[in-house]
């Protein structure tokens, strides 16, 4: 098995940064968010397969992983090296 590079867009990456200040500032367990988003982002690297098909999306193949205790979901897409 073979783990996937991850890469953020710049927009991924903002919202991102976004979300981690909301969770800083407003709740008690401010490490549940990194948490979360780094628990997903192992999943991704080794399975991506194993989030949903989002076929709302105008690009083709995004997936989605939902985050359950920040109630977001993490989309992606992916291909043999990242």
């Amino acid at each position: 098995m073979k783990n996937r590079r991850i890469r953020f867009t710049a927009t991924a990456q903002e919202h991102v940064r976004r979300e981690r200040a909301w969770w800083l500032a407003s709740r008690d367990h401010s490490a549940v968010f990194a948490e979360e988003l780094e628990q997903a982002l192992k999943i991704v690297a080794t399975l991506p397969g194993a989030g949903t098909p989002y076929a709302q999306s105008p690009v083709p193949g995004v997936r989605r992983i939902y985050l359950r205790r920040v109630v977001a979901h993490l989309y992606y897409t992916f291909d043999d090296d990242e």
